[in-house]
Protein backbone atom coordinates (compact mmCIF):
# COMPACT_ATOMS: atom_id res chain seq x y z
CA UNK A 1 0.00 0.00 0.00
CA UNK A 2 2.74 2.75 1.37
CA UNK A 3 4.81 1.45 -1.88
CA UNK A 4 1.52 2.71 -4.42
CA UNK A 5 1.59 6.01 -2.68
CA UNK A 6 5.00 6.44 -3.32
CA UNK A 7 4.87 5.85 -6.74
CA UNK A 8 2.48 7.99 -7.39
CA UNK A 9 3.71 10.88 -5.74
CA UNK A 10 7.04 10.13 -7.41
CA UNK A 11 5.27 10.28 -11.10
CA UNK A 12 3.63 13.77 -9.80
CA UNK A 13 7.04 15.13 -9.10
CA UNK A 14 8.32 14.22 -12.39
CA UNK A 15 5.72 15.69 -13.92
CA UNK A 16 5.85 18.79 -12.60
CA UNK A 17 9.49 18.87 -13.39
CA UNK A 18 9.21 18.47 -17.03
CA UNK A 19 6.59 21.06 -17.25
CA UNK A 20 8.99 23.36 -15.80
CA UNK A 21 11.54 22.12 -17.60
CA UNK A 22 9.08 22.80 -21.22
CA UNK A 23 8.22 26.62 -19.29
CA UNK A 24 11.95 27.49 -18.99
CA UNK A 25 12.37 26.13 -22.43
CA UNK A 26 9.67 28.24 -23.99
CA UNK A 27 11.07 31.37 -22.20
CA UNK A 28 14.73 31.15 -23.49
CA UNK A 29 13.58 30.71 -26.83
CA UNK A 30 11.28 33.38 -27.23
CA UNK A 31 12.19 36.36 -28.96
CA UNK A 32 11.27 39.68 -27.05
CA UNK A 33 10.06 42.29 -28.87
CA UNK A 34 12.22 45.41 -29.74
CA UNK A 35 10.12 48.52 -28.44
CA UNK A 36 9.80 51.09 -31.14
CA UNK A 37 11.43 54.50 -30.38
CA UNK A 38 9.09 57.11 -28.96
CA UNK A 39 11.19 60.14 -31.23
CA UNK A 40 12.29 58.98 -34.35
CA UNK A 41 16.41 59.85 -34.68
CA UNK A 42 17.35 62.92 -36.92
CA UNK A 43 18.12 62.47 -39.94
CA UNK A 44 19.70 64.56 -42.95
CA UNK A 45 17.34 66.59 -45.00
CA UNK A 46 19.79 67.25 -47.67
CA UNK A 47 20.77 64.57 -50.30
CA UNK A 48 24.60 64.89 -49.22
CA UNK A 49 25.63 66.63 -46.01
CA UNK A 50 28.03 66.72 -43.14
CA UNK A 51 27.00 65.64 -40.39
CA UNK A 52 28.08 67.11 -37.05
CA UNK A 53 28.54 67.76 -33.39
CA UNK A 54 27.37 71.70 -31.96
CA UNK A 55 26.94 73.19 -28.30
CA UNK A 56 24.69 76.01 -27.74
CA UNK A 57 26.98 78.56 -26.19
CA UNK A 58 26.43 82.86 -25.91
CA UNK A 59 26.88 84.93 -28.25
CA UNK A 60 29.60 86.41 -26.39
CA UNK A 61 30.94 83.42 -25.72
CA UNK A 62 30.26 81.72 -22.02
CA UNK A 63 32.57 84.04 -19.88
CA UNK A 64 33.84 82.19 -16.36
CA UNK A 65 33.63 84.68 -13.81
CA UNK A 66 36.81 84.33 -11.45
CA UNK A 67 38.01 85.79 -8.62
CA UNK A 68 41.19 87.31 -8.31
CA UNK A 69 41.79 86.26 -4.20
CA UNK A 70 40.78 83.78 -2.40
CA UNK A 71 38.53 85.44 0.30
CA UNK A 72 35.40 84.59 2.06
CA UNK A 73 32.27 85.62 -0.04
CA UNK A 74 30.65 88.41 1.85
CA UNK A 75 27.07 89.01 -0.22
CA UNK A 76 25.59 87.59 -3.20
CA UNK A 77 23.73 90.31 -5.19
CA UNK A 78 23.00 88.48 -8.56
CA UNK A 79 20.94 85.44 -8.90
CA UNK A 80 20.53 82.92 -12.12
CA UNK A 81 18.63 83.61 -15.21
CA UNK A 82 18.95 87.73 -13.57
CA UNK A 83 20.09 90.28 -16.80
CA UNK A 84 23.03 92.22 -15.44
CA UNK A 85 24.76 95.65 -17.26
CA UNK A 86 28.22 95.86 -17.73
CA UNK A 87 29.79 97.05 -14.05
CA UNK A 88 26.90 95.77 -12.16
CA UNK A 89 28.22 93.79 -8.80
CA UNK A 90 27.89 90.57 -8.88
CA UNK A 91 29.14 89.41 -5.65
CA UNK A 92 31.77 91.06 -2.84
CA UNK A 93 34.11 89.17 -0.50
CA UNK A 94 35.10 90.08 3.02
CA UNK A 95 37.32 93.02 3.31
CA UNK A 96 37.51 94.52 6.86
CA UNK A 97 41.02 93.72 7.06
CA UNK A 98 41.50 96.01 3.95
CA UNK A 99 39.53 98.94 5.38
CA UNK A 100 41.01 99.14 8.27
CA UNK A 101 44.68 99.36 6.00
CA UNK A 102 43.35 101.88 3.95
CA UNK A 103 42.23 103.75 6.95
CA UNK A 104 45.52 103.84 8.55
CA UNK A 105 47.39 104.67 4.78
CA UNK A 106 45.27 107.75 4.69
CA UNK A 107 46.31 109.06 7.99
CA UNK A 108 49.83 108.82 6.33
CA UNK A 109 49.45 110.22 3.63
CA UNK A 110 48.21 113.06 5.46
CA UNK A 111 51.00 113.16 7.78
CA UNK A 112 53.16 113.13 4.69
CA UNK A 113 51.08 116.12 2.85
CA UNK A 114 51.35 118.41 6.29
CA UNK A 115 54.98 117.68 6.67
CA UNK A 116 55.71 118.47 2.66
CA UNK A 117 53.28 121.74 3.12
CA UNK A 118 55.24 122.81 6.48
CA UNK A 119 58.70 122.88 4.22
CA UNK A 120 56.79 124.62 1.25
CA UNK A 121 55.82 127.62 3.82
CA UNK A 122 58.71 127.96 5.21
CA UNK A 123 60.12 130.84 6.20
CA UNK A 124 57.35 131.55 9.13
CA UNK A 125 57.11 135.58 9.27
CA UNK A 126 57.56 134.72 13.22
CA UNK A 127 60.50 132.41 12.58
CA UNK A 128 62.00 135.43 10.39
CA UNK A 129 61.25 137.74 13.12
CA UNK A 130 62.86 135.91 15.86
CA UNK A 131 66.01 135.52 13.64
CA UNK A 132 66.40 139.08 13.23
CA UNK A 133 65.73 139.98 16.61
CA UNK A 134 68.85 137.68 17.98
CA UNK A 135 70.57 138.94 15.18
CA UNK A 136 69.98 142.55 16.49
CA UNK A 137 70.47 141.68 20.10
CA UNK A 138 74.44 140.23 19.05
CA UNK A 139 74.98 143.22 17.09
CA UNK A 140 74.22 145.40 20.19
CA UNK A 141 76.12 142.92 22.48
CA UNK A 142 79.43 143.48 19.91
CA UNK A 143 78.71 147.20 20.43
CA UNK A 144 78.84 147.05 23.87
CA UNK A 145 82.24 144.77 24.04
CA UNK A 146 84.12 146.88 21.47
CA UNK A 147 83.42 149.72 23.22
CA UNK A 148 84.90 148.36 26.70
CA UNK A 149 87.78 147.33 24.95
CA UNK A 150 88.69 150.43 23.24
CA UNK A 151 87.69 152.28 26.34
CA UNK A 152 91.36 150.57 27.86
CA UNK A 153 93.28 151.04 24.47
CA UNK A 154 94.69 154.68 26.09
CA UNK A 155 95.42 153.07 29.93
CA UNK A 156 96.33 149.47 29.23
CA UNK A 157 100.12 150.38 29.58
CA UNK A 158 99.68 152.77 32.14
CA UNK A 159 99.76 149.63 34.95
CA UNK A 160 95.86 151.01 35.82
CA UNK A 161 94.62 147.45 34.51
CA UNK A 162 95.96 144.54 34.82
CA UNK A 163 97.20 142.34 31.80
CA UNK A 164 94.26 139.77 32.52
CA UNK A 165 91.27 142.76 32.43
CA UNK A 166 92.31 143.20 29.27
CA UNK A 167 92.59 140.59 27.65
CA UNK A 168 89.54 139.23 29.22
CA UNK A 169 87.61 142.53 27.50
CA UNK A 170 89.53 141.58 24.39
CA UNK A 171 88.18 137.86 24.58
CA UNK A 172 84.18 139.45 24.80
CA UNK A 173 84.65 141.32 21.89
CA UNK A 174 85.86 138.55 20.19
CA UNK A 175 82.70 136.51 21.34
CA UNK A 176 80.67 138.89 20.96
CA UNK A 177 81.57 138.96 17.14
CA UNK A 178 81.63 135.41 16.36
CA UNK A 179 77.91 135.81 18.09
CA UNK A 180 76.95 138.49 15.12
CA UNK A 181 78.30 136.26 12.97
CA UNK A 182 76.61 132.85 13.79
CA UNK A 183 73.07 135.07 13.88
CA UNK A 184 73.86 136.74 10.25
CA UNK A 185 74.39 132.86 9.22
CA UNK A 186 70.84 131.70 11.33
CA UNK A 187 68.76 134.85 10.04
CA UNK A 188 70.23 133.92 6.63
CA UNK A 189 69.23 130.37 7.10
CA UNK A 190 65.78 131.57 8.20
CA UNK A 191 65.01 133.93 5.62
CA UNK A 192 65.97 131.12 2.45
CA UNK A 193 63.22 128.54 3.87
CA UNK A 194 63.75 124.82 3.23
CA UNK A 195 66.60 123.09 2.22
CA UNK A 196 65.34 121.64 -1.58
CA UNK A 197 66.53 118.44 -1.19
CA UNK A 198 64.53 118.48 2.13
CA UNK A 199 61.50 119.32 -0.03
CA UNK A 200 62.14 117.20 -2.52
CA UNK A 201 62.12 114.14 -0.15
CA UNK A 202 59.17 115.07 1.84
CA UNK A 203 57.74 115.35 -2.43
CA UNK A 204 58.72 111.46 -2.52
CA UNK A 205 57.38 110.31 0.83
CA UNK A 206 53.91 111.78 -0.44
CA UNK A 207 53.96 109.93 -3.72
CA UNK A 208 54.77 106.64 -1.32
CA UNK A 209 52.04 107.38 0.60
CA UNK A 210 49.45 107.95 -2.33
CA UNK A 211 50.18 105.17 -3.73
CA UNK A 212 49.72 102.83 -0.57
CA UNK A 213 46.90 104.15 -0.39
CA UNK A 214 45.97 103.61 -4.22
CA UNK A 215 46.91 99.83 -3.81
CA UNK A 216 44.96 98.98 -0.76
CA UNK A 217 42.32 100.70 -2.80
CA UNK A 218 42.64 98.68 -5.37
CA UNK A 219 42.33 95.69 -3.46
CA UNK A 220 39.37 96.59 -2.00
CA UNK A 221 38.33 97.27 -5.37
CA UNK A 222 39.12 93.79 -6.40
CA UNK A 223 36.93 92.00 -3.63
CA UNK A 224 33.89 93.25 -5.57
CA UNK A 225 33.69 91.38 -9.05
CA UNK A 226 31.48 93.15 -11.58
CA UNK A 227 29.93 92.26 -15.07
CA UNK A 228 32.24 92.56 -17.44
CA UNK A 229 29.35 93.21 -20.42
CA UNK A 230 25.76 93.18 -20.70
CA UNK A 231 24.55 89.44 -20.04
CA UNK A 232 23.16 87.05 -18.20
CA UNK A 233 23.64 85.03 -15.20
CA UNK A 234 24.16 81.31 -16.66
CA UNK A 235 25.24 79.69 -13.61
CA UNK A 236 26.41 80.42 -10.17
CA UNK A 237 28.67 78.07 -7.70
CA UNK A 238 29.12 80.90 -5.04
CA UNK A 239 26.95 81.36 -1.82
CA UNK A 240 27.62 83.65 1.33
CA UNK A 241 30.08 82.83 3.85
CA UNK A 242 32.06 80.31 2.02
CA UNK A 243 35.05 80.30 -0.07
CA UNK A 244 34.88 80.61 -4.51
CA UNK A 245 35.88 77.66 -6.15
CA UNK A 246 39.71 77.39 -5.90
CA UNK A 247 39.70 75.88 -9.46
CA UNK A 248 38.09 78.97 -11.41
CA UNK A 249 39.19 77.03 -14.57
CA UNK A 250 36.81 74.14 -13.69
CA UNK A 251 34.39 75.20 -11.99
CA UNK A 252 34.39 79.06 -11.93
CA UNK A 253 32.09 81.10 -9.45
CA UNK A 254 29.78 82.22 -12.01
CA UNK A 255 29.27 81.87 -15.90
CA UNK A 256 27.72 84.86 -17.59
CA UNK A 257 26.26 85.00 -21.01
CA UNK A 258 24.81 87.42 -23.66
CA UNK A 259 22.46 85.07 -24.78
CA UNK A 260 20.48 87.35 -26.86
CA UNK A 261 21.13 85.85 -30.07
CA UNK A 262 22.57 82.57 -28.94
CA UNK A 263 25.28 80.81 -30.92
CA UNK A 264 26.02 77.55 -31.53
CA UNK A 265 29.38 76.04 -31.98
CA UNK A 266 29.25 72.76 -34.98
CA UNK A 267 32.61 70.93 -34.28
CA UNK A 268 33.86 69.67 -38.25
CA UNK A 269 35.47 66.16 -38.30
CA UNK A 270 38.89 67.01 -40.41
CA UNK A 271 37.70 64.39 -42.76
CA UNK A 272 35.02 66.34 -43.49
CA UNK A 273 36.31 69.64 -44.00
CA UNK A 274 37.27 70.09 -47.23
CA UNK A 275 33.37 69.33 -48.16
CA UNK A 276 32.42 72.66 -45.66
CA UNK A 277 30.64 75.12 -47.43
CA UNK A 278 29.85 78.20 -45.26
CA UNK A 279 27.32 79.66 -47.79
CA UNK A 280 25.85 75.72 -47.56
CA UNK A 281 22.29 75.31 -45.54
CA UNK A 282 22.67 73.85 -42.49
CA UNK A 283 19.75 72.57 -39.84
CA UNK A 284 20.00 71.44 -36.43
CA UNK A 285 18.07 69.11 -34.42
CA UNK A 286 17.67 68.28 -30.78
CA UNK A 287 20.26 65.18 -29.98
CA UNK A 288 17.75 62.02 -30.30
CA UNK A 289 14.63 64.47 -31.25
CA UNK A 290 13.68 64.57 -35.35
CA UNK A 291 10.69 66.75 -34.69
CA UNK A 292 12.26 69.45 -33.37
CA UNK A 293 14.45 71.05 -36.68
CA UNK A 294 16.29 74.50 -36.40
CA UNK A 295 17.53 76.13 -38.91
CA UNK A 296 20.99 78.06 -38.67
CA UNK A 297 22.89 80.86 -39.71
CA UNK A 298 26.50 81.13 -40.35
CA UNK A 299 28.73 83.33 -38.77
CA UNK A 300 32.05 82.63 -38.52
CA UNK A 301 34.74 80.06 -38.56
CA UNK A 302 37.45 79.63 -36.63
CA UNK A 303 40.39 78.67 -38.84
CA UNK A 304 42.45 76.57 -36.05
CA UNK A 305 41.62 73.17 -35.39
CA UNK A 306 41.50 71.76 -32.26
CA UNK A 307 40.52 68.08 -30.10
CA UNK A 308 37.56 66.83 -30.16
CA UNK A 309 35.61 66.70 -27.20
CA UNK A 310 32.19 66.69 -27.88
CA UNK A 311 30.83 63.20 -28.84
CA UNK A 312 27.67 61.44 -29.96
CA UNK A 313 28.33 57.98 -28.93
CA UNK A 314 27.82 56.81 -32.10
CA UNK A 315 30.22 53.53 -32.71
CA UNK A 316 31.20 54.54 -35.56
CA UNK A 317 32.07 57.82 -35.07
CA UNK A 318 35.74 58.58 -34.96
CA UNK A 319 37.05 60.34 -31.59
CA UNK A 320 40.84 60.38 -32.00
CA UNK A 321 40.61 63.11 -34.54
CA UNK A 322 41.04 67.30 -34.63
CA UNK A 323 37.96 68.95 -35.62
CA UNK A 324 37.25 72.51 -37.13
CA UNK A 325 34.56 74.93 -35.24
CA UNK A 326 32.21 77.18 -37.25
CA UNK A 327 30.01 79.41 -35.53
CA UNK A 328 26.23 79.42 -36.37
CA UNK A 329 23.36 81.84 -35.35
CA UNK A 330 19.49 80.53 -35.04
CA UNK A 331 17.31 82.07 -37.67
CA UNK A 332 14.63 82.77 -34.05
CA UNK A 333 15.20 82.71 -30.79
CA UNK A 334 13.38 79.16 -29.03
CA UNK A 335 12.56 79.02 -25.71
CA UNK A 336 13.30 74.96 -26.18
CA UNK A 337 17.16 75.71 -26.56
CA UNK A 338 19.36 76.72 -23.33
CA UNK A 339 23.27 77.41 -23.34
CA UNK A 340 25.53 74.10 -23.01
CA UNK A 341 23.12 71.96 -25.09
CA UNK A 342 24.73 69.07 -27.18
CA UNK A 343 22.61 69.33 -30.76
CA UNK A 344 22.93 67.17 -33.94
CA UNK A 345 24.00 69.53 -37.26
CA UNK A 346 23.77 68.84 -40.98
CA UNK A 347 25.44 70.64 -43.22
CA UNK A 348 24.58 70.51 -46.96
CA UNK A 349 27.12 69.32 -49.51
CA UNK A 350 27.32 69.28 -53.21
CA UNK A 351 29.43 66.00 -53.13
CA UNK A 352 29.01 62.72 -51.07
CA UNK A 353 31.80 63.13 -48.58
Amino acid sequence: MHRKYFLILLGAAFISVLLAAAYMWKEAHSQVPIPEAVVPQPLSPFKSSISAVGIVEASSKNIFIGSPINRVVDKVYVKVGEKVKSGQTLFCLESNDLEADLRSQKIAYRNAMAKLQKLQSLPRPEDLAFSKAVLEGSKVELAQAQSFYEAIQGIKNSGALSQEDVSRRKFNMEQAEAKVQQSEADYHKTEAGAWEPDIEIAKLEVLQAKAAVSKVEIDIERTCIRAPIDATVLQSKVNEGEFPPSDSNRTPPMILGNIDPMHLRVSINQFDASYFNPQSPAVAFLQGNATQKFPLKFVHIEPYFVDKQNLTNDITEKVDTRVLQAIYSFTENDQRIFVGQQMDVFIQTEYTP
